[in-house]
């Protein structure tokens, strides 16, 4: 009789601990669904930022599309794993995000290296996106392509443009040898792209003048400062208005 107590009480330890078993297994599950969630509208929130970012230098409503398509189906695939209030409340704003992309919001000029920095960290985060998005069959790989390239050409423009820019504030302010530096910038980065684009070359020989014409520009001025300053020595018949001058003059011949 003691004997089947003791396995009576053994077999109610065994249940207790496989049901506690269980439960931890239940609880660890559904801790693991929350993060996996958690992390997919992390991941989705990302998606948005940096759909807001691209769509605030470049006018492409695919690329914002295409983005936007890529944040709905991260909550999509969230609300299967685990149910939530807001995922229709989410994809509805996705949606209403797309029509909210204007040209007039577009920011067409960058002022400086650390500007051109965000802006080409941010393509780069959106080319990657597009990429995630091919192989999740979101767009097709000539979309794809096409967006990519969109983007390249958009921050080739943007960097070109600024650092002409700055080589023409440079030059303004008679500093030839920086504002060459910045139209060299500009230089390499379009001969260097592997993009191919009308008007290409066009713009490199274009900053090429500026440069010879900024150099033209400073050697005709210092030839005018040193004319200037000859006219202030002599009269109008280039007869030399100081004694001093006149005598060392004789002193020479």
């Amino acid at each position: 009789m003691s004997y089947i107590f003791i396995i009576i009480i053994v077999l109610a330890v065994l249940g207790v601990l496989l049901f506690a078993h269980r439960v931890s297994q239940k609880d660890k599950l559904k801790r693991k669904i929350k993060a996996q969630s958690k992390r997919m509208l992390h991941r989705a929130d990302e998606i948005w930022e940096i759909a807001e970012g691209t769509g605030s230098l470049i006018h492409a409503p695919d690329i914002i599309e295409a983005l936007m398509d890529y944040y709905i189906f991260q909550i999509r695939r969230r609300e299967e794993i685990l149910s939530m209030d807001d995922s229709d409340d989410l994809i509805h704003a996705a949606e209403a995000f797309k029509s909210k992309h204007s040209p007039d919001n577009i920011k067409n000029e960058l002022k400086n290296d650390h500007e051109i920095n965000q802006a080409k960290r941010l393509f780069s985060r959106t080319s990657k996106v597009l990429r995630t998005a091919l192989t999740n069959k979101l767009i097709s790989g000539q979309s794809c392509i096409s967006m990519r390239n969109a983007l390249k050409r958009r921050i080739l423009d943007l960097q070109v443009d600024a650092y002409e820019r700055l080589g023409d504030a440079a030059g303004t302010r008679n500093d030839p040898a920086v504002a060459t530096n910045f139209y060299k910038f500009a230089k390499k980065l379009l001969i260097e792209s592997d993009l191919k684009f009308e008007g290409k070359n066009q713009r490199v020989r274009d900053i090429t003048e500026k440069t010879q014409t900024l150099f033209g520009n400073t050697v005709e001025d210092q030839l005018t400062r040193g004319l200037s300053k000859e006219n202030d020595k002599t009269d109008e018949h280039g007869i030399p208005k100081s004694v001093e001058v006149m005598q060392g003059n004789k002193k020479n011949f």
